[in-house]
């Protein structure tokens, strides 16, 4: 890894500013998301719809919300290293993604109840935890962390930043929603249009789609790659984490002496 040849640079930005740069980060790269979507979100999405013809909507939106943070965690770390890294590969991504499921389970399971209970009771207070955990995800994926470290940690981040990160939560919030509408009517219309075929049942009849399922899907590397990169912004506004890379790429580079010392070797 060389911090010295990051593809993006570590500067202050405005929420609306990552959201676009996560954009063309993805089409930019949007081969290795490709093979990793195909590893990862293929078996979510077949869960899901299983799912919801077997026990209704609910039931398959709940474990979409859930299970998305399990989707999420491989496309964190493959754009964490395609940010620094040249060769990456998406099997090796999807696999360390895999490694974290069991911290990422506890932590999952501790934050979807409290997150959920804090909604249905008090709006407001239920917003301020989710912003607050907004970035558990990274930080035990990418720092390494415990469930408790990671939680205690993003807090941390978050106090730090709370309007930005209130707002990039509820923008990718707003967004995801509008992912599964879009994909929803405009399959319909693809299908009732270029395909002459039967439209599929709308979301607002039954409550889901298996369009609106893959719009919910679709969307997570996006959601992924966005968050990710306002964790960046976070840090960088929050502890010069621009400075402490590029230290960190002057630190291991080797020293004058010993390139000398090899060059008469």
């Amino acid at each position: 890894m060389d911090l010295s040849r990051t593809r993006v640079v570590f500067r202050e930005r405005g929420v609306v500013d990552v959201l676009d740069l996560a954009l063309r980060f993805l089409v930019q790269h949007w081969r290795a998301f490709s093979v990793t979507g195909a590893l990862v979100l293929l078996p979510f999405f077949g869960v899901s719809v299983a799912v919801a013809r077997a026990r209704g909507p609910y039931a398959a939106w709940t474990l979409a919300l859930f299970a998305s943070a399990f989707a999420s965690a491989p496309f964190t770390i493959l754009a964490s290293r395609l940010v620094f890294e040249d060769d990456v590969g998406a099997l090796a991504a999807a696999r360390e993604g895999l490694r974290a499921a069991p911290r990422l389970l506890v932590l999952r399971l501790v934050t979807f109840v409290a997150g959920g209970f804090g909604l249905l009771l008090f709006a407001i207070p239920g917003l301020w935890f989710l912003s607050l955990t907004l970035f558990v995800v990274e930080v035990l994926v990418l720092e390494r962390t415990g469930v408790t470290g990671s939680m205690t940690r993003s807090s941390a981040i978050v106090r730090r930043e709370s309007a930005e990160a209130m707002m990039a939560l509820l923008l990718l919030s707003t967004l995801h929603v509008v992912a599964c509408l879009a994909a929803d009517s405009g399959g319909r219309a693809i299908v009732a249009v270029i395909l002459e075929a039967h439209e599929p049942e709308p979301i607002w009849t039954a409550g889901w789609s298996v369009l609106s399922l893959f719009g919910f899907w679709l969307f997570v590397p996006y959601a992924a790659v966005a968050r990710f990169f306002v964790y960046l912004d976070v840090r960088t506004k929050s502890e010069g984490w621009d400075i402490q890379t590029r230290f960190v790429a002057i630190a291991s580079r080797p020293s004058p002496d010993t390139t000398s010392a090899r060059s008469a070797a």
